[in-house]
């Protein structure tokens, strides 16, 4: 039986991330001194004030330095929600240090007036600021320091929820605007290149010149806020509600495919923005480091980037800072022009919107601060003189080793005429020193710039793809992607860069390939399977043949596509696969020159498509095949359809192999197609204790649907008397389906007689999933007879696959139990009283232990430091922001609050089984849930679906019943200790 895991942290969770994140008591005291002492700093840096409320500015969001060393900061006093009385007034300002001591002296209002903004981007000699449903441009035609002329440039952006709108403003190198939405965005806007829409969490791309946008779906966590691009141009996009940073190259394809993240590294908690950390003022082990902002643990977290194939690495390192202030939010990192880190910081005990009252009294709507991180005993950098500089003086700046200098050059030769920037463009290339070690470079700024004004120049782009370094082939590989409807032999250059020696340079061709419109560009893209392969690489890959998919699926079925590897088509039609594809597998099929690699593929691939025929052919080429054998009964289960020949005398010769692996999906097979002749075979099996484990399970199983009601007997007695438990469990499984009462009693006997602790979970599984289940089992427990230390464990074994029953405690002599928590009514009263005891009397030491040990099994499913799984949220700093009050409230009455992407549902089967978990997706044939309880996921066709139900947490009332009220109160301290930085 497959193991399952506990949901107690799991679903607590559902509870705790919808509460938690984001809400904590205020600080007494608000003062600036208070806080600047919560701070503890890794050893070499120091902190200051560099800007606060004395200032003008509240609750920051999000900030960006201009070329003349002027601090941007965007506010905003509306969020979470407007008061309807009131007018908006959030407002972006400029913060100047003029006197250059470290600390702000001069405060402008830019903007005044906005509603709820969420972002903003400097350049085109303008601001960018992202505003509800708008993206809109700002210019200051008086240079009076006021933005006077608004252009919406597009329009359509969702704002379903208010965390989720457009943030994160973000140059690329080569002047596109990277932006981020959350889950909820459901964007629909209009562009000169038509409508383009995105109705999940995802990241935008902006071409202002060209006025193009570019949709990429997922790539992070449900809300992603933060970008961030390498030395070389790498692109890495954060989470806000999760802890992952991803590599965001994979998923830049343009195709409504949605892509799971591809993390390359998580902080303990949740966290957002990343920024790189590269400056000569810091010290050379942190520079080129991810800088992450830790909203929820109050901490700047730090990773180390490091290369891992054609994508990245991030590991974590210690912190760069902690603080115990409630109120300390950072929630934007940047680089100054001295070389400083500057942290935004929200100041604020309540961040989120739903998850308290929008009224409530605690939101600090008053204060919002900057600070600024130094390291020790190392100069700071001086301002660099920018403004008013000719282009080809900012263009010089572009060799400078400093990144501020290099982006705050960039922004401003943006806002300069076209012609006159590539003019003086192509005179400084030709200046360069092309021996100089920093000449890659130098082109690579060159061509960024080229591609910011869109001007196009195929003799500079080859200076940069003949580059020795790697990565400046690689970022020259994704401009002719960019730029492959305006020059002539993008096909060549592709094809070569797919087959580059680097896999970052192969990882950009599959990703360039997907913006060529050439049906044979998917040829392309297929070449990189002849190389060695990493999980960057297939993710792309992937996107690509779905993107690419209306151009080259046209040309397949025309005989005009160019694949020559059969393996290569293969990859593709399995990725993008349809009832159509069917008769293309059936044709590559009868090529006799086919290595049975891609010929066990393309019959795999038959499987999940074909028709009876298909299967028919399948049985008749591979039945001696076991991986081929396997995935057809894994088909069969979800596609309920039968051969058209009887298959009796080909599986027979399946059941007779030795080969284990063969035998046992060849039985599958035999019960899923109701092949009655081999019911006598099914038996025998069932009851031979010399075959293979996996086989006579396989035969339990196929006894139901073979001999119907008549199977009850033989199941019943394998359940009795087997030695083996997983044979035992399977024939329990059975029978349940076939006689509920009858299973129920042989389970109770066995678990008040003869089971062994470890055997509890799989006699009690065959009920969990069955309307009553628990019931009919509680039934027959109910004359006692079990010991109280065996009654804990059967509850408990009910608890860890996410179930409860008080009719079953109370059968079990639980229920009533003034030693344990049982099922307490919820009542304001007894929250108040428990979480006092909780503050007064708990002991988080005792309470490590409770949540450590098998009963509860939280570690199996969640992650706590650097310990146990991943299958629901992180719980390292979960005490950071829950006041005791709601952990009580979560642990005990999941349901009273349910987080976004943890909404349960629950089917119940034609047969009467129960499943319960997440809807990974669904089509017009199937629902796709994934078990919360095991991380497995089951395919179910709709017409075995009697009922479904979307609703609730997963986790019942009464996952705590078991506990006494000390371990409860214990474990609740234990919990409510949890501030970040591992386990205590």
């Amino acid at each position: 039986m497959k193991r399952r895991l506990s949901l107690f942290a799991a679903s607590l969770l559902s509870v705790i991330g919808a509460r938690a994140d984001s809400v904590e008591s205020p600080d007494a005291d608000d003062s600036i001194a208070a806080e600047l002492a919560s701070f503890t700093l890794a050893d070499g840096y120091e902190i200051s004030l560099f800007a606060s409320e004395e200032d003008g500015i509240a609750n920051p969001i999000t900030m960006r330095w201009d070329a003349r060393g002027r601090l941007w900061v965007l506010c905003s006093l509306v969020y979470p929600q407007i008061v309807p009385t009131e007018k908006v007034d959030d407002r972006l300002f400029i913060l100047e240090d003029t006197d250059g001591n470290g600390r702000a002296d001069k405060t402008t209002v830019y903007l005044d007036g906005l509603d709820m903004p969420t972002g903003f981007a400097l350049g085109d000699g303008g601001v960018y600021v992202g505003e509800g449903h708008d993206l809109v441009f700002w210019k200051d035609t008086d240079n009076d320091d006021r933005g006077d002329s608004r252009e919406v440039i597009f329009s359509g952006f969702g704002t379903g929820d208010t965390h989720q709108n457009i943030n994160s403003f973000t140059w690329s190198p080569g002047g596109e605007l990277f932006f981020c939405q959350g889950l909820h965005g459901f964007a629909r806007v209009e562009t000169p290149w038509g409508i383009v829409g995105m109705e999940q969490h995802g990241v935008w791309r902006m071409r202002p010149r060209a006025r193009q946008l570019h949709a990429f779906r997922g790539g992070s966590s449900q809300n992603p806020w933060g970008v961030a691009f390498g030395y070389w141009g790498e692109p890495f996009v954060k989470g806000g509600s999760g802890t992952g940073l991803s590599e965001l190259l994979p998923i830049m394809v343009p195709t409504e495919h949605f892509m799971n993240p591809i993390d390359i590294g998580n902080t303990e908690i949740k966290s957002m923005i990343v920024a790189i950390a590269d400056s000569p003022h810091l010290p050379e082990d942190i520079r080129g480091d991810a800088l992450i902002a830790g909203y929820f643990a109050h901490t700047i977290d730090r990773m180390k980037l490091e290369p891992d194939g054609a994508g990245h690495r991030a590991v974590n390192q210690p912190a760069l800072l902690r603080s115990s202030h409630r109120s300390f939010r950072p929630v934007d990192l940047q680089i100054g022009p001295d070389g400083a880190i500057y942290v935004a910081d929200w100041y604020n005990p309540i961040i989120g919107h739903y998850q308290a009252s929008f009224r409530h009294p605690d939101r600090d709507k008053s204060h919002g601060r900057v600070w600024r991180i130094t390291a020790k005993g190392r100069a700071l950098g001086e301002r660099p003189k920018l403004v008013d500089n000719s282009a080809a003086e900012l263009l010089d700046s572009l060799k400078s080793p400093v990144r501020f200098e290099r982006e705050r050059a960039r922004e401003l030769l943006s806002g300069m005429p076209t012609d006159e920037v590539i003019k003086r463009l192509n005179a400084w290339v030709a200046g360069l020193d092309a021996a100089s070690p920093d000449s890659a470079h130098s082109i690579q700024e060159a061509v960024g710039i080229a591609e910011w004004h869109e001007s196009v120049d195929r003799a500079l782009l080859g200076k940069l793809l003949d580059a020795r370094e790697p990565l400046a082939r690689a970022y020259a590989v994704r401009v002719v992607g960019r730029w492959a409807d305006r020059i002539d032999d993008e096909v060549e250059l592709l094809t070569k860069a797919v087959s580059d020696s680097h896999p970052r340079v192969r990882l950009e061709a599959v990703v360039a390939a997907s913006y060529l419109d050439d049906p044979n560009a998917i040829g392309i893209a297929l070449r990189v399977l002849d190389s060695p392969m990493d999980r960057f690489l297939e993710a792309a890959l992937v996107q690509t043949c779905h993107a690419l998919k209306s151009r080259w699926w046209p040309a397949l079925t025309g005989g005009t596509l160019k694949v020559a590897n059969p393996r290569h088509l293969a990859f593709a039609l399995k990725e993008t696969s349809g009832q159509d594809a069917a008769v293309v597998v059936r044709g590559m099929l009868s090529d006799s020159k086919l290595v049975p690699e891609v010929t066990d593929t393309l019959l795999v691939l038959l499987a999940s498509i074909g028709n009876s025929e298909d299967i028919d052919a399948i049985l008749n080429r591979a039945s001696e095949n076991a991986p081929v054998i396997q995935a057809l009964a894994d088909a069969m289960k979800v596609r309920e359809i039968t051969p058209k020949t009887d298959p009796t005398t080909i599986l027979s010769r399946g059941l007779h192999s030795r080969n284990a692996a063969l035998a046992a999906p060849a039985m599958r097979l035999a019960g899923l197609w109701r092949l009655e002749p081999l019911a006598g075979e099914a038996d025998r099996i069932a009851g031979d204790s010399a075959s293979e484990v996996s086989f006579r399970v396989a035969a339990i199983g196929a006894l139901a649907p073979l001999r119907g009601a008549a199977a009850a007997e033989r199941c019943a007695e394998i359940a009795t008397a087997d030695a083996d438990l997983q044979v035992r469990a399977a024939a329990l499984e059975a029978l349940a389906g076939i006689d509920l009462p009858r299973a129920a009693a042989i389970a109770a006997r066995q678990l008040k007689t003869s089971a062994a602790p470890t055997g509890i979970a799989d006699l009690v599984a065959p009920f969990l999933g069955r309307v009553n289940g628990l019931a009919i089992l509680a039934e027959n427990l109910k004359e006692g007879g079990i010991p109280s230390s065996r009654s804990s464990v059967i509850l408990e074994a009910v608890h860890t696959a996410g179930a409860s029953s008080e009719v079953l405690a109370a059968a079990l002599g639980l229920a009533g139990d003034a030693g344990l928590v049982g099922f307490p009514a919820f009542s304001e009263d007894y929250v108040k009283t428990l979480a006092d005891e909780v503050k007064q009397t708990g002991d988080a030491t005792a309470g490590r232990a409770v949540f450590s040990s098998p009963r509860a099994a939280c570690v199996a499913c969640h992650k706590l430091g650097s310990e146990g799984g991943i299958l629901g949220p992180e719980l390292t700093a979960v005490g950071a922001g829950l006041p005791v009050e709601l952990l009580v409230e979560a642990v005990l009455w999941p349901d009273r609050q349910v987080k976004e992407g943890y909404l349960s549902t629950t089917l119940r089967l034609d047969s009467g089984k129960l499943l319960n978990g997440y809807v990974q997706f669904e089509t017009g044939e199937q629902v796709v849930l994934r078990d919360a309880a095991t991380g497995t996921t089951e395919t179910v066709p709709r017409g075995k679906i009697a009922e479904r139900k979307d609703a609730g947490t997963l986790m019942p009332p009464g996952l705590a019943s078991w506990m006494t009220r000390k371990e409860l109160v214990d474990l609740l301290r234990f919990l409510a200790e949890r501030k970040g930085g591992g386990v205590h």
